[in-house]
């Protein structure tokens, strides 16, 4: 009689299939050899650097990458007359067609493989946060501000949805304070007055023909730091580190300042620019504020007839409370038309 057990395989598992392992680092999505080289060279920010650094909505930071990725070429060709092509990230949460992927790294080989990016993305291990890395002849503090400037001219055209706030960084050191002092010499020293020997000629002296006028003598500033993942340096001592090495003939001025000095220090890295006094007017360089709101037009003509029912009710109201008063008025004529022909 033939036995209903059944015949378990070679491992023991009783005939039944062991389950495929995942792919280890990628979700179980297929690799190209050139998306295994982006993952073993990931960019990082390090010292010297220049970028930007963006918030956006929480959850969507990938959305947001490729939102302002997009925005950046954009306005880099529209600024600077820089086309260059931007180039696509891992490809979160959608499927890689093999055989396009090979043709584009096909392509790529083709391409000069040491030209840097005008813009590449770095990942940061923050929610909401993003950063970029540029590349000359672009200035982020000039390059934000008149995005910024743009957006603000035409809040009806909304060219965003995930991306907020941008950040300009003119350099970015050590987040140390040695590191600290590094930098704000070097960014500082285009706009104030410091309190060091080698302060550039060009910072002591004005543009109208070097007659020995400091430069911007009642150039008024702020300090605003943000610190993020860092528990070294404090944001009193730090303020205060940096309001030391300006001279006293620049004032501090919270409210109004002519310029605002921007810290942004992240885990080991410190960035730091000084961007102008509209930065407050321009919304502190939040993009999702610079838009227009937009108010529904089915919201508009309720509201409108509401408005219209109040003051009718209103006015009902007010016809209501005078019958009585009228009334009275009369009896009290009747009144006294009788009183006087009893005279």
């Amino acid at each position: 009689m033939s036995s209903n057990k059944r015949k378990e395989g070679p491992n023991g598992s009783g005939g039944k299939q062991d389950f495929k392992r995942s792919k280890s680092g990628s979700g179980g999505k297929w690799k190209t050899p050139n998306h295994k080289a982006k993952d073993e060279v990931r960019v990082t920010i390090a010292t010297g650097d220049i970028g930007i650094w963006a918030t956006c909505a929480r959850g969507q930071e990938g959305k947001a990458t490729t939102e302002l990725k997009s925005i950046l070429y954009q306005f880099a060709e529209k600024f600077y007359g820089l086309t260059q092509e931007p180039e696509d990230d891992d490809e979160d949460g959608k499927e890689v067609d093999i055989e396009a992927s090979i043709q584009k790294e096909a392509a790529a080989l083709t391409q000069t493989q040491d030209k840097p990016k005008l813009f590449s993305s770095v990942r940061i291990d923050i929610e909401c946060v993003l950063f970029f890395k540029v590349q000359p002849p672009i200035d982020p503090v000039d390059f934000v501000h008149r995005i910024c400037l743009e957006i603000a001219s035409k809040p009806e055209v909304r060219l965003t949805r995930y991306v907020n706030r941008l950040t300009p960084m003119t350099l970015i050191g050590k987040a140390t304070e040695k590191g600290l002092a590094e930098v704000g010499n070097t960014v500082l020293s285009k706009h104030f007055q410091l309190n060091i020997d080698d302060t550039p000629k060009d910072a002591d002296e004005d543009n109208d023909g070097g007659k020995g006028k400091p430069k911007e003598a009642a150039c008024s500033y702020a300090i605003r730091p943000t610190i993020r993942n860092h528990t070294s340096l404090k944001r009193g001592p730090l303020i205060e580190q940096i309001a030391s090495s300006i001279k006293d003939i620049h004032p501090v001025n919270l409210t109004k300042p002519d310029k605002v000095i921007i810290v942004e220090i992240y885990q080991t890295v410190c960035g730091m620019s000084v961007v102008g006094g509209d930065w407050e007017s321009l919304k502190r360089y939040n993009l999702s504020e610079l838009y227009q709101p937009i108010q529904k037009p089915a919201a508009q003509s309720e509201t409108a007839q509401r408005g219209g029912k109040r003051k009718e009710d209103s006015k009902d109201e007010v016809a209501k409370d005078e019958g009585p008063k009228a009334e009275v008025s009369n009896d009290t004529a009747t009144l006294t038309a009788d009183s006087s022909e009893s005279k």
